[in-house]
């Protein structure tokens, strides 16, 4: 008995990690995996590699805010206040809403 192929429907871009987070949580992801037209280059890269390190001082009570929501979310505090900082960069460019990283 020849087992079928199952096609797999093409991801549409996520709007924001948040939705591309909770994607991968619900979603199955052995078939994309097992399926050879899928280029693993292409699943790996998540997001731009980051060239440049800010820091940025905040009060202790801050951190610890970000941290305990980070863990909520399962992310690591810098990456939460790196999403969030990016979040606003767009929300605050009105003149181009496709804001390019």
């Amino acid at each position: 008995m020849m087992k079928s192929i199952k096609m797999i429907k093409p991801i549409k871009p996520f709007k924001n990690l948040e939705e591309e987070a909770n994607f991968w949580d619900t979603h199955d992801t052995s078939e994309i995996f097992k399926n050879p037209k899928v280029s693993m280059s292409d699943l790996l890269e998540l997001e731009p590699k980051k060239d440049v390190v800010m820091t940025v001082r905040v009060q202790k009570v801050v951190k610890d805010r970000i941290e305990k929501m980070a863990r909520i979310k399962g992310v690591n505090s810098t990456t939460l206040s790196r999403m969030w900082l990016i979040e606003r960069l767009i929300k605050e460019d009105t003149g181009n809403p496709k804001f390019a990283f």
